[in-house]
């Protein structure tokens, strides 16, 4: 019988050694893999020391190494994070340089339209004195009007032109001819004989042509720098392939779990690795890059003969010329206008000269009905200071501005086609000299680097790249880019551009899937093939250092092997695991007390 019990448990044991071996195989690891280096590293990285020496069924960094299948997942998803931050970050900055020079050149353009404005009210206040003041609203109405096709671009500048003009002439007309009374049908006569006689001579058709060129170029210009910070922005919310994400993972992480340390990945690894992840953004380069194109040629026309300030700084001086041009002809002026509408009634216009508001007096003056009224045409700023007409301190802020907005856009040029070599820069991979991990081992990476563009994807070695499915956010941003360059376009040429109630035309940033539909449909994927990135509810990608930095530098890649310390979903350390594996001795117990419940039998 003791006997019995000695064959038992030697079958309890042989038992018990064969599940497990089963479940926990002892293979041999990789010349030069050392779990103990990858046990320090982990515990000085902040993970917990336990490390064992083999994992099974491990799912990135394949087998024979010193991770569990638990470590490397996490591993994973850590290394998605810090693509991510790394990604966001860079684009982030990018768009905000360029939103700063959008906004900067904003401010300097309309601080030049408030000093043209004030030194346009002090010219006339010393030149025509009270006949300016009780008229100047017709002065007011016309830079209102330039300010709002600025903000809106809902303003036709050549009707605004004729209006002022139509209406300066009115009023110079019955100032002229003040001994007279004209009642509203006499004036419709005096306004229609307008463009036969030309009392402000060629001033106003040049300077109509002049203001429209230039406003158009310059709001073109503008609204094209907040477009384009805008297209960057959105890129950010592009979504990051279930393939992408693994192959990062196992680029950033595997030498680790290999036993090789801090060993970075080979030059050319990490590049096909980024040009595979990147592959969707490439397809924004060759619009990109025409964007970059226009935009200049249309610098080139606000530093030339669209010269913004050459035409509102001296608006004042303009308009005056066209005044003593009539001025000198007013005497044959009237008598011509007297011959076409007949003589008016001898005695003064006793005419309403308040105003309520501005819907009024564009009512009176439907009807032909001026009315005389004073108005604070002024100013000045908080200091209540007056500027000297054209000072060299104000002069040339705007040519300045676009100098160095020109710059900062040039510098992007290309930026698409870089973004994968960025990502892989800043220290990130081996010097070319050192050793480096090449996605299996610590050797070099023979595999050449795949050629630009997201055709040339398709057989990326590291990352399965599909583009059979369209992409929704890329495509929005190709029609943004398209849009906007065909407004450029016409601005360089000196045409309108139309601006649908000054919409947000351009994506929206919403838009996921698994690849570009080069017709530009813009239809969803009809399988969602992506991992997103992650949610709102994790940490925020850092911030550009500086917004307003000089030169505009692209801001640097976070290491993607980052320090993180993981935690599991019990809130504990994540580490190797425990020498045994749980389910094995789940499995075990049980049949270890079957076995010594039989012998005690």
């Amino acid at each position: 019988m003791q006997w019995t019990h000695v064959f038992e448990m030697c079958v309890c044991i042989i038992v018990c050694l064969f599940f497990l071996g089963v479940m926990n195989p002892v293979s041999s690891l990789p010349e030069g893999v050392n779990c103990d280096n990858v046990k320090y590293m982990f515990g000085q990285k902040g993970f917990a020391t336990d490390v064992p020496k083999i994992s099974g069924d491990v799912r990135v960094c394949g087998v024979d190494h010193c991770c569990t299948d638990g470590m490397q997942m996490q591993l994973s998803y850590y290394s998605r994070r810090q693509f991510f931050e790394a990604h966001n970050q860079t684009l982030a900055h990018m768009s905000s340089v360029l939103k700063n020079k959008a906004i900067k050149f904003d401010d300097v353009f309309k601080d030049m339209l408030n000093k043209s404005k004030r030194d346009f009210h002090d010219m006339f206040t010393k030149t025509y004195g009270i006949i300016y003041e009780q008229n100047s609203y017709v002065f007011t109405d016309l830079f209102k009007e330039l300010e709002k096709y600025y903000a809106t671009g809902q303003v036709d500048l050549v009707d605004a032109m004729d209006d002022f003009f139509n209406t300066l002439y009115q009023k110079m007309f019955t100032v002229l001819n003040a001994q007279y009374t004209f009642d509203d049908k006499y004036l419709e006569c005096v306004n229609e004989r307008m463009k036969e006689l030309k009392p402000f001579g060629d001033v106003p058709s040049k300077l109509s042509t002049l203001l429209k060129r230039s406003f158009v170029a310059t709001r073109t210009f503008s609204q094209a720098l907040h477009v384009a910070a805008d297209v960057v922005k959105n890129m950010q919310n592009m979504t990051i392939s279930e393939s992408c994400h693994t192959a990062v993972a196992k680029m950033s992480h595997c030498p680790a779990c290999s036993g090789f340390g801090e060993l970075k990945p080979c030059s050319n690894y990490c590049t096909n690795v980024m040009k595979g992840c990147l592959a969707y953004h490439s397809v924004l380069e060759s619009h990109w890059n025409s964007f970059i194109d226009v935009t200049d040629k249309v610098v080139d026309r606000l530093l030339g003969p669209f010269n913004i300030e050459m035409v509102v700084e001296p608006i004042d001086i303009k308009i005056s010329e066209a005044i003593m041009i009539f001025q000198e002809n007013a005497q044959q002026v009237s008598q011509r206008v007297f011959t076409g509408c007949g003589k008016p009634t001898l005695g003064r216009n006793k005419r309403d000269t308040t105003r309520s508001s501005l819907e009024t007096r564009k009512s009176r003056r439907a009807t032909g009905e001026i009315e005389l009224e004073t108005f604070d045409f002024s100013n000045r700023g908080s200091g209540g200071e007056e500027s000297n007409h054209g000072s060299g301190e104000e002069m040339g802020k705007l040519e300045s501005v676009l100098s160095e907005t020109r710059t900062a856009l040039k510098d992007t040029k290309n930026f698409w086609q870089k973004f994968p070599y960025h990502m892989c820069g800043k220290g990130m991979t081996a010097n070319a000299q050192d050793p480096c991990w090449n996605g299996k081992s610590k050797d070099r990476y023979v595999t050449d680097v795949i050629g630009d563009g997201i055709v040339n994807q398709q057989k990326n070695p590291e990352v399965t790249v599909d583009v059979s499915q369209p992409n929704s956010l890329v495509n929005e941003q190709v029609f943004t880019l398209k849009t906007m360059n065909n407004r450029l376009k016409s601005a360089y040429n000196g045409m309108d551009v139309e601006w649908i109630d000054n919409e947000e035309f351009y994506g929206s940033g919403s838009g996921s899937g698994a690849g570009i539909d080069e017709s530009g449909s813009g239809m969803p994927p009809t399988e969602i093939t992506e991992v997103p990135y992650p949610s709102s509810s994790e940490p925020v990608p850092p911030k550009a250092e500086d917004n307003n930095k000089e030169p505009n530098e692209i801001a640097p890649i976070p290491d993607l092997r980052h320090n993180v310390s993981i935690a599991n979903t019990n809130g504990n350390s994540i580490s190797g695991g425990p020498k045994c594996n749980i389910a094995t001795i789940t499995f075990i117990v049980p049949l270890i007390v079957y076995f010594l419940g039989v012998s005690s039998l």
